[in-house]
């Protein structure tokens, strides 16, 4: 039983493996790398150029960059929505290094306060309004080894169907950045896996 399980586990894991090697490699210039499922594509203009077309591998110089769901850029497959989103914002002073700070159960309490009070202050946006219908609290993980601030919520505009987000923060001296996914929920079956293959991709160099 035990021989068994352990060839299961490594039959699943050379079908994650496999279902990836034809994911574009997007090198995020000179600080990190992602793989970038099938099913998506980037946002227009983002592209800086193509490095091998025949490993797609892509590299793109931008503070922010978009995937969204393969169609979208030719005015097609609006029916459904699903987004990677990544961001990098500067700061004037030296961030904290999560990998080597101790973080307390007070810092997390601040953490989560300082989030959700940035969600709750966009979603009364009057221009694009939008409801909180669940908060999950902030915590640290890792990814790849490095650790981050992850935090996630439900949120609904204008009657529209509930969409899931879930960010991974990472500090990196007087860099934040920010990796965001988002997906309807009525179509996770759909985009949930992908989204979160595409993060367990995430390195920071």
């Amino acid at each position: 039983m035990k021989k068994y399980i352990i060839f299961t586990i490594a039959v699943l894991l050379f079908q994650v493996s496999f279902s990836q090697e034809n994911w574009d490699k997007i090198d995020l210039g000179n600080w990190g790398e992602i793989k970038m499922p099938s099913t998506l594509e980037v946002q227009s203009g983002n592209y800086k150029n193509i490095i091998d077309y025949q490993k797609r591998h892509f590299s793109v110089d931008a503070e922010r960059i978009v995937f969204q769901q393969k169609g979208v850029n030719d005015g097609k497959n609006l029916d459904t929505y699903a987004r990677i989103i990544i961001r990098t914002d500067f700061a004037s002073e030296t961030l904290p290094d999560l990998n080597t700070i101790e973080i307390t159960s007070g810092d997390l309490t601040d953490l989560n306060e300082m989030y959700k009070s940035q969600v709750y202050e966009v979603a009364n946006n009057p221009t694009y309004p939008a409801k909180i219908i669940r908060w999950n609290g902030v915590k640290i993980v890792s990814l790849n080894g490095n650790k981050s601030i992850n935090y996630s919520y439900v949120r609904q505009m204008n009657g529209k169907p509930q969409t899931y987000s879930e960010f991974y923060v990472f500090w990196n001296e007087n860099r934040q950045h920010t990796l965001n996914i988002e997906y309807r929920i009525k179509d996770s079956e759909k985009w949930k896996s992908d989204l979160e293959k595409s993060v367990e991709t995430f390195k920071l160099e």
